[in-house]
């Protein structure tokens, strides 16, 4: 009873330890990309979707969510291959644990949503909403700025949610996700942790 008590306290020490560092697989470079893959397809999207097609909005802002996704966990599977250590690798798989029910979501919202054009005015709000969710979800492990960040995508989804343009523009989706992911990287490289990399 004792060696398995041991262990216990041993593991609810690692927790705590692991709580309290700060996750380094997201790369400043790559969250940076995200943010300006954003804003261009926010800009590009009046020259390559028809007016009137909320189907094919649903379609093209989900592409350009998957591209990012590619290039945000591109990064974070190569540091957690090449450069992490087994206490790294425990902490990346305890963050993304955390944080992928909110892309998810995500997706099963915008299947479930992208069927019925009356609905497709909602995804915007609601991606923004659940991205936030996750943010603050993987807060503890993330630097500071990260809670407050998710609050204003939180907020940005709200005021989404309450506008609901018939036809949203890039905007909506480019614009919050594109600064939300700048202002990330931002977040990022003024964190001592990214910096001593």
């Amino acid at each position: 009873m004792e060696v398995r008590d041991a262990l216990a306290q041993l593991d609810r020490i690692h927790d705590q330890l692991t709580k309290g560092e700060v996750y380094r697989g997201f790369r400043v470079p790559a969250v940076a990309v995200i943010g300006a893959v954003g804003l261009f397809a926010a800009a590009a999207q009046r020259w390559v979707l028809p007016a009137g097609v909320p189907a094919a909005f649903a379609g093209y802002w989900s592409a350009v969510g998957v591209l990012g996704g590619c290039v945000g966990f591109a990064a974070a599977v190569r540091s957690y291959l090449f450069r992490e250590d087994d206490f790294e690798r425990r902490r990346t798989r305890r963050v993304m644990g955390q944080f992928l029910p909110c892309l998810f979501a995500g997706a099963l919202v915008t299947v479930a949503l992208a069927r019925t054009d009356g609905f497709v005015p909602l995804l915007p709000g609601l991606w923004a909403v659940l991205f936030g969710l996750g943010f603050i979800a993987v807060r503890p492990h993330m630097p500071r700025a990260i809670t407050l960040l998710g609050t204003g995508y939180v907020f940005a989804g709200a005021m989404l949610l309450a506008w609901q343009p018939p036809e949203p523009p890039g905007w909506c989706v480019g614009g919050v996700f594109g600064i939300g992911h700048l202002l990330t990287a931002l977040a990022l490289h003024s964190t001592k942790e990214y910096r001593d990399e």
